[in-house]
């Protein structure tokens, strides 16, 4: 594979001659709040950057310089460059069309309820609060379109909300709050990574205050909790 890094301007500069070696970095990030990990379904990009590393002495080249790749000695991408660190030119980042993931919920259970009170702005009024961790199965399913062998780094971050238990396979890398799972997937062919997951759910209703409901009100509110 051949690859062009020509000037931004019309007047052509020689950067540099020298042998390249090519990589295809592939990234996909997840995380979830409360809401999204209860979702059916959910489909993530796929970032891929092309990592150029040069033989020889470092050589800066401005950022959002045209880069072509080549293929047979024939064009088969156009990008820009994104940044250069030492002897590596970064290519803009982009979604990789070719690589699908798919995200489906496998089993949720449901946390007991444990309920606390906050006050409100009206005195005759309180906040009641429900707070329950849910456990959640998701499988995130990764689908290699392409003719060749694949190699992606996919990253969970925990939330606020939504906590790792553990996952199939392990990951490769732990530094909270982000899990690193290194995934090859063979040509037309599919991997995935099942994560267990808890969910703290939490629900807020604004209420009278029983001493000041009437009878008939206070019956009511009882009847509408049942």
């Amino acid at each position: 594979m051949k690859a062009n890094v020509p000037t931004r301007k019309k007047i052509k500069l020689n950067w540099f001659k020298s042998n390249c070696a090519l990589n295809i970095e592939r990234k996909i990030a997840i995380e979830y709040n409360a809401n999204s990990v209860t979702y059916n379904k959910i489909t993530w990009d796929v970032l891929v950057q092309y990592v150029l590393t040069k033989e020889g002495d470092p050589k800066e080249i401005p950022a959002n310089s045209p880069m072509t790749l080549y293929k047979g000695g024939l064009p088969f991408l156009f990008l820009s460059t994104s940044t250069t660190i030492g002897n590596k030119i970064i290519s803009e980042e982009l979604i990789d069309s070719d690589i699908a993931v798919d995200d489906d919920i496998v089993n949720i259970k449901e946390g007991e309820d444990k309920v606390t009170y906050e006050d409100a702005r009206d005195p005759k009024e309180h906040i009641e609060v429900r707070t329950r961790l849910d456990k959640i199965t998701r499988k995130v399913t990764i689908e290699n379109k392409l003719d060749n062998e694949i190699e992606l780094e996919l990253n969970f971050k925990q939330t606020k909300d939504v906590s790792f238990i553990k996952s199939q396979p392990e990951p490769s890398k732990v530094e909270e709050p982000n899990y690193n799972y290194k995934i090859k997937i063979p040509s037309e062919q599919k991997g995935n990574v099942i994560l267990d997951l808890q969910a703290k759910i939490v629900k807020r209703v604004t209420r009278i205050k029983p001493e000041y409901l009437k009878p008939e009100e206070s019956r009511l509110n009882v009847f509408k909790d049942k």
